[in-house]
């Protein structure tokens, strides 16, 4: 029995020593750094002025997969709070008329740091001046710098996206999955986390490194509201350290469902630091794993689909909530605004779901919107935790995505978050439910066929003596 089950670990390790197939992969990156001082997003509470200096500087990259008979996919990161749907369309449109890129093979993830440019997604935090809501227009030069901003950000994901189409080489792709530990969830102590850190990793032909592309599931808010100079928080910080330990090599971040988990600690710039050098010190040991070779590109479905708001004020109930002297009072006046000039209030919102599948070896899950950690939860119990990589903050950023958990509990991301993101009403509890169903539509049957049925995935824990004690027959 020894001899039988040396020679299976042995025939194992072989396996997982398999080369992948190359695969056509470029790289391209184009900073997106503001020119000059333009209001910052992510706070109410911050300085109601223009930034005052720049941290990091932010970056657009890409990622090119494929050939042109495969068709090739493009995954963007912006170190951005959000990249508005009607950007990411506009990317999309332009792409597809220049080098017949189908809409469902382009990702752009935001990195959801608070401290860049806003871009369209959070204007009402910009109207909050002091302790109340503005109903004047920002001041004239400081729109023109964020109208500036955000024609030119369109421009510039087309750029980089083409310039990765350009620098296609035969690669070699594999991927596996480490863990972090500064996320926490910021609702309930000690609540629902997840601590995955997926990694793909870009060598040439010869296994040269080119780019690794990650994701945690943590907010970009080290840094708070007292900060008001451009950076991108903990993704910047961990971008900068990896690419400086990698000379040559592009590292790119987007954040798992990250809407209810903050960094632990926060507040200063040795916190951020500190965290960079978490998410470094991990990729660095998954650089040298035994990852899991990707033997083709992705294949990629993506659907809308609609989510319901609990209920759409009447004008009457309008005219009540806008004597309120929050951001719900605020957005009641907006929308007795839309009213008055002839537009509707939306009963439901748009919602894209994006699914790319490598083969059977990795699927990566594409969610709109600030998603709560019980998705990503829910989707790994049902799917298997040992090959999905979820996204969040990808294609769209139009509010919250609250679980039915997280609605029935009420709370900000459920509740107050919807009107800063001038939208009518928390969403429907059923939204959940959609949702995970999309997903499971859009997910090849070959797929979910030969996932493990019972999959739970724990955290493991040293003992009191410092000791990590692993058994086998705990392992499934």
């Amino acid at each position: 029995m020894l001899c039988v089950l040396m020679l299976s670990g042995i025939v194992a390790f072989a396996q997982t020593q398999r080369p992948g197939a190359l695969i056509d992969v470029g790289v391209a990156r184009v900073d997106i750094t503001p020119e000059g001082p333009i209001r910052l997003t992510g706070y109410a509470a911050r300085p109601k002025k223009e930034s005052d200096g720049v941290i990091h500087r932010l970056y657009a990259k890409a990622l090119a997969i494929g050939n042109d008979s495969q068709r090739p996919t493009i995954l963007i990161t912006v170190d951005l709070v959000g990249i508005p749907g009607s950007i990411r369309g506009k990317v999309a449109a332009q792409l597809a008329e220049k080098v017949g890129i189908d809409p469902a093979h382009l990702a752009i993830c935001a990195s959801h740091t608070h401290g860049g440019p806003e871009v369209g997604n959070l204007l009402n935090i910009l109207q909050y001046r002091g302790d109340h809501f503005s109903d004047s227009l920002l001041a004239l030069d400081q729109m023109a710098h964020l109208s500036t901003y955000i024609d030119q950000l369109g421009k510039k994901l087309e750029e980089v996206a083409l310039a990765a189409m350009n620098d296609r080489k035969p690669s070699l792709l594999s991927w596996g999955q480490g863990q972090a530990a500064f996320g926490i969830n910021r609702r309930t102590p000690g609540g629902p986390v997840d601590t995955a850190l997926p990694l793909l990793r870009v060598t040439d032909a010869d296994g040269k490194l080119k780019a690794v592309f990650l994701n945690y599931a943590c907010h970009g808010t080290t840094l708070g509201a007292d900060v008001n100079k451009v950076h991108g928080d903990w993704i910047a910080e961990a971008q900068k350290d990896i690419e400086a330990g990698h000379p040559g090599v592009t590292a790119m971040i987007a954040l798992g469902c990250a809407g209810d988990q903050n960094p632990d600690p926060r507040g200063t710039i040795e916190d951020m630091e500190a965290h960079g050098r978490e998410i470094v010190r991990n990729v660095d040991k998954l650089l040298t794993a035994q990852l899991q070779p990707l033997t083709s590109p992705p294949q990629a479905e993506m659907k809308w689909i609609q989510l319901p708001f609990a209920h759409v004020p009447t004008v009457d109930e309008l005219i009540a909530q806008a004597a309120d002297a929050s951001v719900k009072g605020y957005y009641a006046r907006l929308a007795l605004d839309r009213v008055a000039r002839g537009q509707e209030i939306p009963h439901v919102l748009d919602y894209p779901v994006q699914v790319w599948t490598f083969g059977n070896e990795l699927a990566m899950i594409n969610l709109a919107g600030e998603v709560v950690v019980d998705y990503s939860t829910r989707l790994k119990n049902e799917l298997g935790a040992e090959a999905l990589w979820v996204n969040a903050y990808s294609n769209d950023v139009p509010s919250y995505i609250a679980s039915r958990r997280v609605i029935g509990e009420g709370g900000y991301e459920a509740d107050a978050s919807m009107y800063w993101y001038n939208k009518p009403s928390p969403f429907d509890p059923k939204v959940e439910d959609l949702i995970v169903t999309a997903v499971h539509e859009l997910m090849p049957e070959s797929f979910k066929a030969e996932r493990p049925e019972n999959n739970s995935p724990k955290v493991v824990q040293p003992g009191a003596d410092n000791v990590i004690l692993l058994k086998a027959e705990d392992a499934r």
